[in-house]
């Protein structure tokens, strides 16, 4: 008995050391109170016939759960993770009650005919509050306590409220990298690689309505750049250990080439790429007597302007091929996603036509960053890969290079700031 009572003061002492919170100023001691006052009437009210809650009482229940996890994210950052895991469990809980009550409440004041209807986006409020908590919750499960299990199951229902409420793309692409990163931990390459290219995918068409200025363009930008950046890197990892070695390289390649785009030569990611990039070629040269010339995989179809997707999507798929002859040399231009660079591979024209792309016509590729290519061919909107690939840019583009006494040279110096790379000797100077 006597040290029973020894624990319960060591606890107490222990919750008076625990900082308050920032919202109310309560002490964790009186806000798990509050939250427990809050649990058991929403639990009542939840089990009558004809549940309801004033607006002034949902309104407190928001502000509530807002104040969870604010004041969750302050006890984690003073390493009190057991106070703030439970009380995101209280949370959780309210939130449930929450939910079941607003389904109540509509199911008795809707007419039956367009309930469905109705119910859809009324309970979206409150599966947007339990959704805030869960996304806190899964914060300590994977971060914190290393429960990869529970993770799991938390995001899963953290992915099935986002495709519910139609969450952006950029915050479902989250989601499905960390699904990502944990059926790699469980050792399910195939499922992991398939989360990790849809996660891919939705970070290309990532698209933020709200953008007002350039600075938040531009972070977006960073942020989008550094995910998608992990994401090949994992996605290599995964062909590594399937053995899928020339799929790997290409993940470092388009990393490598995507960051050389954002930050230059010297960053550190560039360099992170541009050697992983490097070893893997060194590898596959043992293995193989015929380098690739490029890493991208493409249809062989020719060039059709009518098969180019006309919806503005971002994430349009490398399967189209356009080739043909510019007035000094042949190209192909293979169409590539968003955060790919764009592609224009050059051949010396040759005596003969009908073998306009022989091998040892390929004098090399040049890489262009898109967003800047974009802004020099004046495309507005966020929604330009698509266009980048219409006869009228891809002409704008080659018309301004010319290849001449076994070097490129640029027409105009705006294109030529946008190249990234180039495995093509050119004149740097002024043409």
């Amino acid at each position: 008995m006597k040290k029973d009572k020894e624990n319960i003061q060591k606890e107490i002492n222990d919750e008076d050391k625990i900082p308050k919170s920032p919202t109310s100023n309560n002490t964790f001691r009186d806000f798990n109170k509050i939250c427990r006052a809050y649990y058991d009437e929403l639990m009542h009210i939840s089990k009558e016939e004809k549940p309801s809650l004033s607006e002034i009482d949902t309104l407190v229940i928001n502000d509530l759960i807002h104040e969870i996890e604010e004041y969750s994210n302050k006890l984690l950052s003073n390493n009190y993770v057991q106070p703030a895991k439970k009380i995101i469990d209280i949370g959780l809980v309210i939130t449930d009650f929450f939910l079941k009550i607003f389904g109540g409440m509509s199911e008795l004041s809707n007419n039956y005919k367009v309930y469905d209807a109705k119910l859809t986006d009324i309970l979206k409020y409150p599966l947007s509050l339990k959704l805030l908590l869960l996304k806190a919750n899964f914060n300590i499960l994977i971060n914190y306590e290393n429960d990869y299990d529970n993770g799991e199951k938390n995001l899963n229902e953290i992915i099935e409220i986002q495709l519910y409420l139609k969450s952006s793309s950029y915050h479902l692409a989250s989601s499905k990298f960390h699904m990502a990163k944990i059926k790699y931990y469980f050792k399910s390459y195939d499922e992991a690689e398939r989360y990790a290219l849809e996660a891919k995918n939705s970070f290309e068409n990532a698209n933020d309505s709200n953008k007002k200025n350039n600075k938040k363009e531009e972070d977006i930008e960073k942020k989008v750049t550094q995910n998608v950046s992990n994401i090949l890197s994992l996605l290599a990892q995964i062909y590594l250990i399937k053995n899928e070695y020339k799929e790997a390289a290409k993940c470092y390649e388009n990393g490598y080439y995507l960051n050389l785009g954002r930050f230059g030569a010297e960053n550190d990611l560039t360099l992170f790429f541009k050697n992983k990039m490097d070893l893997m070629n060194e590898e596959l040269k043992k293995f193989s007597s015929q380098q690739p010339k490029t890493q991208v995989i493409i249809n062989q179809n020719n060039y059709n302007s009518n098969t180019i997707d006309n919806s503005g999507n971002n994430n349009f798929i490398g399967n189209i091929m356009h080739k043909g002859k510019a007035e000094t040399f042949s190209f192909k231009i293979p169409s590539t996603t968003l955060y790919e660079p764009f592609l224009l591979s050059v051949y010396s024209i040759g005596q003969d036509d009908s073998n306009r792309f022989a091998p040892e016509l390929f004098l090399g590729n040049l890489c262009f960053d898109k967003q800047k290519l974009a802004k020099y061919l004046r495309l507005r909107g966020n929604n330009f890969n698509a266009k980048l690939y219409t006869d009228d840019n891809l002409n704008t583009i080659l018309g301004n290079i010319i290849y001449y006494n076994g070097s490129l040279s640029f027409l105009d110096n705006k294109l030529r700031n946008c190249l990234i790379s180039s495995s093509v000797q050119w004149n740097k100077n002024n043409y």
